[in-house]
């Protein structure tokens, strides 16, 4: 499953041709033809990781949210396709370099970012966590998503009273119906 920019997301396309590309064992494989099917979602207090993998878990890719701004959105793609050891050894420094401040945790194993949602106050995340296969066009397989997760974007720790207030609360459960 490509990652999809929607409207008003503000979400780069995650397949980008001025991606700097590491070489690969296998001259073969072109990272850049390789669909992300995979994603990890991390965090940390500043920053969430969505780490993109192709189904072999060769060649990965890294978008990465800031959290430190209650209300506004920015999203960055980091131009690098990374090997399996690379995308390793740089989980390890942001976890090493996060560590005063809780280190790098996992959130949840994703398909994919159906998109972002502003509602009174906060931006959240609406993650596609579980998916179904249900037909297959010119050897493309299409899902359904059968569950999916909503999580705020800001950390909690620079949330503003509106983000906790029961208009917001009222208006998130409104949106979720």
């Amino acid at each position: 499953m490509k990652l999809i920019s929607m409207a008003k997301s503000h979400l780069p396309a995650y397949a980008s041709s001025s991606a700097k590309i590491h070489p690969s064992n296998d001259p073969e494989i072109d990272p850049n033809s390789c669909s992300l099917e995979k994603f990890k979602l991390y965090e940390t207090r500043a920053r969430f990781y969505l780490i993109g993998s192709d189904r072999n878990k060769r060649f990965f890719r890294v978008l990465k949210i800031d959290r430190s701004e209650p209300s506004d959105l920015n999203i960055s793609e980091d131009p690098v396709v990374y090997s399996p050891q690379e995308i390793k050894n740089l989980l390890q420094r942001i976890d090493e370099g996060n560590r005063a401040t809780g280190g790098l945790n996992p959130v949840a194993k994703v398909f994919g970012i159906a998109g972002c949602i502003k509602f009174l106050e906060s931006y959240y995340l609406i993650l596609v966590t579980k998916r179904r296969q249900i037909g297959c066009i010119c050897g493309h397989a299409i899902y359904s998503i059968d569950e999916s997760q909503l999580i705020t974007i800001p950390h909690v720790s620079i949330q503003s009273d509106v983000a906790h207030s029961k208009a917001e609360l009222r208006m998130f459960m409104r949106e979720m119906k």
